[in-house]
């Protein structure tokens, strides 16, 4: 007995030591990884990229055209010929200014103005997905973790028992065959802890991808871990400023602009001249307007194209709405039967503690009575086992409510890194707690 509470003691103070070295690994937080990923990720950027070749189209749209000057001749003689013509010479300058862009204008800017609203909105919903897939993969990481650090503990808890009944078989107090069954049930626990481990550098490496490559590798990194639920944000089936809302919203209005600039351009080629003509020694002025009379409408196909782009936006918009506040009501529903399980787990029920200590103080009597012999191997066996497995559907409740609000919130249309604080409450920067 006196060589088993030693045994106990030295792994004490294994964990106190492991524990202290977690701690001194600085942890990141979903903060962390956040900021770093909406700063740096190359996704980022190629959407902020697209906001900037919206803007010059814009630019373009708004330019006006350009003037033609001309200058020419008339009686002038041949190189070589007579230079004394038979009439007097005449020479003309003129500056033509295209019309039609001006009237054009008006509506491309508008097409363009809207274009641009809608690549913002597209370059925040780029945004929006990449801190929502950044956050699942940091708690995909914390849950990882979590499984590798309960598989170890319980591994190590395994090895205790195996000295324990080493020490009984040796003394000739206990059956051989329950060392060897808690020898096999440690092999597998030290099994399934390599298995948690090789999930664990999967979710590691799906991590970094999110970050910077030239701060941290994808083996050293080490994610916080919460306790605790995160609150629930308030029921809203309208989501009007969803990004991807938005962005539909401002196609069709750059579509609405783009029908009446498509009728502008039934009358082309619409300019004013005016320049000098100078001859036998007089100057006069020179004014004329050309106008093409639109007999014929060639842009009455285009016209018909902007219609149907029109109506196929107003009609994405309608299907974009519906589809958000679907998401919404399904979201909102999902965050909240996770947020009352979770809060159960996390609380416990009925004047019960939470799950975590039932576990704890499971394991505990188990114990405890197969060292007075009240009850056999197997018992204390499916004890750790419920107290591993309790653990691992704990955290995989939690982050399964973790997950869910993130996704409420981008359901929503809110900037999780904006709803940040809700999202790190409770986190604590041990990882093998």
């Amino acid at each position: 007995m006196t060589f088993a509470r030693a045994t106990l003691v030295a792994l004490a103070a294994c964990g106190v030591a492991a524990s202290a070295a977690a701690q001194a690994t600085r942890s990141l937080t979903l903060r962390d990884v956040l900021d770093t990923t909406l700063a740096r990720h190359p996704l980022a950027a190629a959407a902020q990229a697209r906001v900037r070749a919206a803007q010059g189209m814009r630019t373009t749209a708004r330019s006006f055209g350009n003037p033609v000057l001309s200058y020419s001749v008339e009686n002038a003689p041949f190189p070589g010929g007579n230079s004394e013509p038979a009439m007097p010479r005449e020479t003309m300058a003129t500056a033509t200014l295209p019309l039609e862009t001006i009237f054009q204008r008006f509506p491309r800017a508008r097409s363009a103005d809207a274009s641009v609203r809608a690549a913002e909105a597209d370059a925040r919903q780029a945004r929006q997905q990449l801190a929502l897939d950044a956050s699942r993969a940091f708690f995909r990481t914390a849950l990882a973790q979590v499984s590798v650090s309960a598989a170890r503990d319980l591994t190590a808890w395994l090895d205790s028992v195996v000295a324990y009944n080493r020490h009984r078989v040796e003394e000739g107090v206990t059956a051989e065959s329950d060392l060897i069954r808690a020898e096999l049930e440690r092999d597998r626990a030290a099994t399934n802890a390599t298995l948690q481990e090789a999930d664990l550098a999967r979710a590691r490496a799906e991590l970094a991808a999110f970050l910077d490559r030239g701060t941290i590798s994808g083996a050293d990194i080490v994610v916080a871990i919460d306790d605790a639920p995160l609150a629930l944000p308030p029921r809203d089936e309208t989501p009007s400023q969803r990004p991807d809302v938005v962005a539909a919203r401002e196609r069709l209005a750059a579509a609405g602009a783009g029908v009446t600039a498509e009728r502008a351009m039934i009358v082309r080629e619409l300019g004013a001249t005016f320049g000098a003509k100078r001859t036998a020694g007089t100057t006069s002025m020179v004014a004329g307007m050309s106008l093409p009379l639109p007999i014929f409408n060639s842009n009455r196909g285009e016209v018909a194209r902007a219609n149907g782009e029109r109506d196929a936006a107003a009609l994405e918009l309608a299907a974009r709405e519906r589809t958000a506040s679907a998401e919404v009501v399904g979201a909102y529903e999902a965050a909240r039967l996770l947020t009352e399980r979770a809060t159960l787990l996390a609380q416990g029920t009925d004047g019960r503690p939470p799950l975590l200590a039932r576990a704890d103080e499971g394991r505990r009597i188990a114990l405890g009575a197969y060292r007075e012999g009240a009850v056999s191997l197997l018992h204390v066996i499916d004890a750790a086992r419920a107290w591993s497995e309790a653990r691992v559907t704990f955290y995989q409740a939690l982050y399964a409510q973790h997950e869910s609000v993130a996704a409420l919130l981008a359901a929503r249309g809110d900037d999780l890194l904006a709803e940040l604080p809700q999202l790190a409450g409770g986190a604590h920067a041990n990882p093998s707690r």
